[in-house]
């Protein structure tokens, strides 16, 4: 009995062996780099307010603009998707409205004003900010 007890193990094993050898084959075809798209090339303002972004914005409003950083969960109300409406904005969403809200903050929300940046870089932010809303 033993010995039949160990031929089925040995049996199984080498079957074992035998079907994953070709689950591994697929498994490697399926790791195979996926395509890229080419890099965008941002002007070299918008280039500096995405740096800016990414330090000073991207936890509450994430890396694309859409409201969901790793913040964001405990904000009440929730980041600004910059998808949203021009209507949906407290100041709107051109280059003026937001530097506008970078300056004063929006009262009553986490939103602070990013003054202490400096003007220079707030303009690059905005346009920057201005970029994620149609791309």
């Amino acid at each position: 009995m033993k010995k039949n007890m160990y031929q089925l193990i040995f049996l199984t094993v080498i079957l074992s062996l035998f079907l994953n050898c070709g689950k591994k084959e697929e498994k490697e075809e399926a790791t195979t780099a996926p395509e890229t798209k080419p890099a965008v090339t941002l002007d070299p303002e918008v280039a500096k307010g995405k740096e800016i972004f990414d330090i000073n914005c991207s936890s509450c409003h994430g890396a694309t603009g859409a409201g969901d950083g790793v913040a964001a969960a405990s904000l009440n109300p929730k980041p600004r998707n910059y998808k949203a409406p021009a209507s949906e904005w407290k100041n709107g969403n051109t280059e003026a409205g937001i530097l506008k809200t970078l300056n004063e903050g929006i009262k009553g929300s986490p939103m602070v004003a990013y003054k202490h940046l400096g003007d220079d870089s707030l303009k690059s932010l905005a346009k920057y900010v201005v970029y994620l809303t149609k791309n």
